[in-house]
C-alpha cells in the first residue's frame, strides 16, 4: 500500500497525511506486512510513534507470525523494543515456530 511504502521510504510527513487523510494503518500485504512491521524494519521509532498514536494494531503478524516486537528483537532494536512493550505489545506472542 501507499502508506507501508512511505514507512518503508521513512517519510513521516507523507504518513501523516495519508493517515490524515484515511489510510488504513492495518491494512496488510499479502504476506501480511504492514506499516508498522515496515517502520520497525527500518528502525524508525518516529513513525512508529505516529502508527501507535493511530490506534494500529501493535500484534498483527506477518504470514510468518513475526509481530513488530519479534522483528524489532531480531534487529536488536533496544529503544524500539521498549516502546512497543510499553504500548501493549504482546511479549508472549509466538511466531510460526512457536518462538517468542
Amino acid at each position: 500500500t501507499v502508506l507501508i511504502r512511505a514507512c518503508e521510504n521513512e517519510n513521516k510527513e507523507m504518513v501523516e497525511f495519508l493517515i490524515k487523510n484515511g489510510a488504513d494503518v492495518n491494512k496488510e500485504t499479502k504476506n501480511g506486512e504492514t506499516a508498522l512491521i515496515a517502520a520497525c524494519k527500518n528502525g524508525n521509532e518516529t513513525i512508529v510513534k505516529c502508527l501507535i498514536e493511530n490506534e494500529v494494531d501493535i500484534d498483527m503478524e506477518t504470514k510468518y507470525g513475526k509481530t513488530a516486537l519479534i522483528i524489532s528483537c531480531e534487529s536488536g532494536n533496544e529503544k524500539m523494543i521498549k516502546s512497543l512493550i510499553e504500548n501493549g505489545a504482546n511479549v508472549n506472542k509466538e511466531n510460526k515456530n512457536g518462538e517468542t
